[in-house]
C-alpha cells in the first residue's frame, strides 16, 4: 500500500474549476462525439505463461484544430500515462528481482485503470474528471479521482480561486458551509478533525471540478474519512 500511496503523491494535482452561469442544452452537448472522442489503450505482460501485469488508460481527445486544445489534449494524455508508466515500471522491476515468484499466486499481478472525460466545454473553459485506480500487490487496490479546468484560449490550467464568479474567499466559504452540514449528517463516518482539515486548507487545493450548472468537490479515501468509508463528493450550484 506504501508503494502505491506514494504512486498518487508523486502526481503534482494542482485542481482548479469554473464559474458556470448559465447553461443551455447546446453547451451541454458540448462534451459530445462532435467535440471529443476518446482514446482507449490497454496494456498486457505475461513472463514464462504468467499475468504480470495488465491495464488500461482512456483519454479524450478534444476535435478542436486550435493550438490550446491540442496542449490540453497533450497535457491530458501525458497525465494518464504519467500514471501508468509508473505501475508498470514497478511490475517489471518486481518481475526483474523476484521472477514469477510474486506473481503465481492466483489474481495476484500489478493492475492499473485511468479513465479520464471531458465533463465540462463552456465559457471558455474545459474541465476534466479522471479516475485513476492501481494495484501493486498489496492488501487491496487504491482509487483516487482529480479535476482539472484549463483555459479554452490557451490551454493553461486555472486555479479555482480565479476561476469562479466568486472570490476564492466566498468560494471556500461554499465549500465549508456545504462540508460542515455533509459531516454533521453523519459524523461517525469522518476524522474528527475532518472540519478543521477543511477549513484550514487554501482553496486552491480543493479537488473540483465543472459538470452542467455545478462544481464538484471531491475528497478521496484517507482525505477526510477512512478507506472503508470510501470517497465523498458534493457539488454546488452556481
Amino acid at each position: 500500500m506504501k508503494k502505491l500511496l506514494s504512486i498518487f503523491l508523486s502526481l503534482t494535482i494542482i485542481l482548479s474549476t469554473a464559474a458556470v452561469f448559465s447553461v443551455s442544452a447546446s453547451a451541454a452537448s458540448k462534451t459530445g462525439k462532435k467535440y471529443v472522442s476518446y482514446k482507449t489503450v490497454n496494456k498486457t505482460i505475461k513472463k514464462q505463461g504468467v499475468l504480470i501485469l495488465k491495464g488500461k488508460i482512456q483519454y479524450p481527445v478534444l476535435k478542436s484544430k486550435s493550438s490550446a486544445a491540442k496542449k490540453v489534449n497533450k497535457k491530458i494524455k501525458n497525465n494518464v500515462k504519467k500514471f501508468a508508466d509508473n505501475i508498470i515500471s514497478m511490475a517489471k522491476n518486481d518481475y526483474s528481482a523476484n521472477g514469477v515468484t510474486n506473481f503465481t499466486r492466483t489474481g495476484w499481478h500489478y493492475e492499473y485503470k485511468v479513465t479520464a472525460k471531458l465533463t465540462y466545454n463552456a465559457n471558455g473553459k474545459y474541465s476534466y474528471r479522471i479516475s485513476y485506480y492501481g494495484y501493486t500487490m498489496g492488501a487491496h487496490g487504491y482509487e483516487q479521482v482529480a479535476g482539472y479546468t484549463y483555459k479554452k484560449s490557451n490551454g493553461k490550467k486555472l486555479s479555482n480561486a480565479k476561476t469562479t464568479k466568486y472570490s476564492g474567499s466566498e468560494l471556500k466559504k461554499k465549500i465549508v458551509d456545504k462540508m460542515e452540514k455533509t459531516i454533521n449528517s453523519e459524523p461517525s463516518k469522518y476524522y474528527t478533525t475532518a472540519l478543521e482539515g477543511i477549513k484550514n486548507l487554501d482553496v486552491n487545493k480543493f479537488n473540483i471540478w465543472l459538470k452542467g450548472k455545478y462544481v464538484y468537490v471531491h475528497f478521496n479515501p484517507y482525505e477526510i474519512a477512512s478507506y472503508a468509508a470510501g470517497p465523498t463528493e458534493v457539488k454546488i450550484k452556481l
